[in-house]
């Protein structure tokens, strides 16, 4: 499988927009912490931050040169070489098809090799069945289970942390398959 980024601030409009399209969508917003509507200002200020700030990255996810999702870095600790992450795949027809294992592997080796951190931390809503089990294969430990809990469609969803560690990916990268990738962040 050959999965390739490309940086977000590096897109036309239109991808920008479709970006938006996919996040507000029903299907990538239901597993969002956040996941009101969000506006075209709203939007363009997210964009701009990526342009002017070092401590987020995001990137478009394109499978057989086609976007597929987006990959996402926030928080970037260098000093305490610590980030928050987050990636989703928006297209239905290429779901199952390990582009979201391929992203997490090449996004782990990134930010552990590339970048030098440490520790990588995500939230993760309980209903998000699929992703909690990817990210424990991983080796993501579920670390809390955050007291607020969050209300969709009458129910209240729970709302965990989960994080890896450098030496922890070190030990469990070899258990994993490696994706090809014709070319990395």
């Amino acid at each position: 499988m050959i999965i390739e980024f490309q940086n977000i601030i590096d897109a036309s409009e239109d991808l920008i927009e479709i970006v938006r399209n996919w996040r507000n969508s029903s299907q990538v917003s239901r597993y969002m912490i956040t996941n009101h509507c969000i506006t075209i200002e709203e939007h363009q200020r997210w964009i701009e931050k990526l342009r002017t700030t070092n401590t987020a990255k995001s990137w478009l996810i394109r499978y057989k040169g086609k976007p597929v999702g987006l990959a996402s870095l926030s928080d970037i600790d260098y000093v305490n070489k610590t980030t928050d992450w987050g990636f989703y795949i928006a297209d239905e027809s290429v779901r199952g098809k390990g582009i979201g294992s391929a992203t997490l592997y090449m996004l782990m080796d990134y930010v552990f090799f590339t970048l030098g951190l440490h520790s990588m931390i995500t939230f993760v809503l309980d209903n998000n069945k699929v992703a909690l089990r990817m990210y424990e294969k991983f080796g993501f430990i579920r670390e809390q289970k955050i007291s607020q809990q969050l209300t969709r469609d009458k129910k209240q969803i729970n709302v965990y942390t989960m994080q890896i560690s450098k030496e922890e990916w070190e030990r469990r990268k070899e258990e994993i398959p490696h994706p090809s990738a014709s070319s990395l962040f």
